[in-house]
């Protein structure tokens, strides 16, 4: 708890139509993807630096516990509750075994004005919104005037783009990486362009390919369409999708070092935070979870196991309860039922917005802080980018 009577403020800015464009040379083209503004122009949060200190701490303890859960998960051997298949159980072990070092992964917090906080899940293999808050805030924060209402502040919590460069080389990855993503997915592409230019940055050769460009040879494994060999490759595409196309029984025959490793989707699934509750009872940065919808007292929501970017969440027990859209042609997985704790409402002159907190890990540190907004208290991908300042 912080001794502070508002540990996160929202502050209403004079808009600034002309950044979003200044930040297509940075690579963020999606600023206003069908004429719905992404990026927020006339906002930022300004959060205290106590505030910042409580959440990279958070980050770092939970770190380590998720840590300690998934090791007693692999040694139970039980994964009905993460939704894998015996052949994606056999990878997550296997890579889990050889120790497969991770580049990154994101926290979703919820940080009340008191300055407590939850945490919400961890986005340990696929997690979204990098290139906006390594690069796009930061630049924001560099670029407006400094000023109440243009950039109000003294600093940013932003040390994304130097953590990755320097954690590239500690990866024990060959000198080429090929990096995929989905062709029509022009976030995706934007991001791991970014990535790229990480990896470039710390002497490594990058090459995109679109994701079903992958092809299979034998006596090769996995290759481009040329035909190389992916010794190593980024994909921004899950490992239970992977599993459940044609190409999934291949898998477990690859020698391509995947980024992230299969061992990750032990630390995504929403499933992990059941162990946590039972390792970790009553702790103070965890919501009580659970398989069981009655072992939650109160109000509910449910997540599915391998759910992602808000889809097929249901709240339940509110008296106005609600549910998001169910992504279709998914795996299905175990819905996960955890303590229904709202998202904080900050006023503004449309109405109410509902901030999450993605705390950015690379490697194991905390490296920096991006804010997603909604109009709703289940954030989305449909929801806006807003950038933060320490006061």
């Amino acid at each position: 708890m912080i001794d502070s009577p508002s540990a996160i403020t929202r502050r209403a800015l004079l808009r600034d139509d002309t950044f979003p464009e200044r930040a297509e040379a940075l690579g963020f083209s999606f600023h206003s993807p069908d004429g719905r503004e992404y990026w927020a122009r006339d906002a930022c949060y300004a959060l205290t630096p106590e505030a910042i200190a409580a959440l990279e701490a958070a980050a770092r303890e939970l770190n380590g516990m998720i840590g300690a859960a998934v090791e007693r998960v692999v040694a139970r051997g039980d994964y009905h509750a993460f939704g894998f298949t015996p052949r994606l159980a056999a990878l997550v072990e296997e890579s889990h075994r050889l120790g497969e070092p991770s580049l990154y992964g994101r926290f979703d917090f919820r940080l009340d004005p008191d300055g407590s906080i939850k945490l919400y899940e961890f986005n340990a293999e696929t997690p979204a919104a990098l290139l906006e808050a390594a690069t796009v805030q930061l630049a924001w924060f560099e670029e407006t005037p400094p000023g109440p209402l243009t950039r109000p502040g003294t600093d940013q919590w932003n040390a994304i783009d130097n953590a990755l460069v320097a954690r590239w080389p500690q990866m024990g990855l060959p000198p080429v990486i090929h990096f995929a993503a989905e062709r029509d997915r022009e976030d995706e592409i934007a991001q791991v362009a970014y990535l790229m230019a990480t990896a470039r940055a710390a002497g490594h050769e990058a090459v995109f390919l679109p994701v079903d460009d992958i092809s299979w040879q034998e006596g090769a494994g996995f290759v481009t369409p040329e035909g190389v060999p992916l010794a190593a490759c980024f994909k921004l595409y899950p490992w239970d999708w992977l599993d459940m196309e044609e190409g999934g029984r291949l898998l477990p025959l690859g020698r391509t070092r995947w980024i992230e490793p299969a061992r990750r989707m032990l630390h995504a699934s929403k499933a992990i935070l059941v162990t946590l509750w039972e390792m970790f009872p009553r702790h103070p940065l965890l919501l009580p979870a659970s398989l069981d919808r009655a072992a939650i007292d109160g109000p509910a929501i449910g997540k599915p196991a391998l759910g992602l970017e808000g889809w097929g969440m249901t709240v339940d027990g509110t008296g106005a309860d609600e549910s998001t859209e169910a992504a279709e042609g998914l795996p299905p997985s175990p819905t996960i039922w955890q303590q229904w704790a709202p998202l904080p409402g900050h006023a503004t002159p449309k109405g109410v917005a509902y901030p999450v907190m993605g705390v950015w890990m690379v490697g194991d540190e905390p490296a920096g802080l991006g804010i997603r907004e909604g109009d709703d208290r289940v954030t989305t991908f449909e929801d806006c980018f807003v950038p933060h300042v320490i006061l």
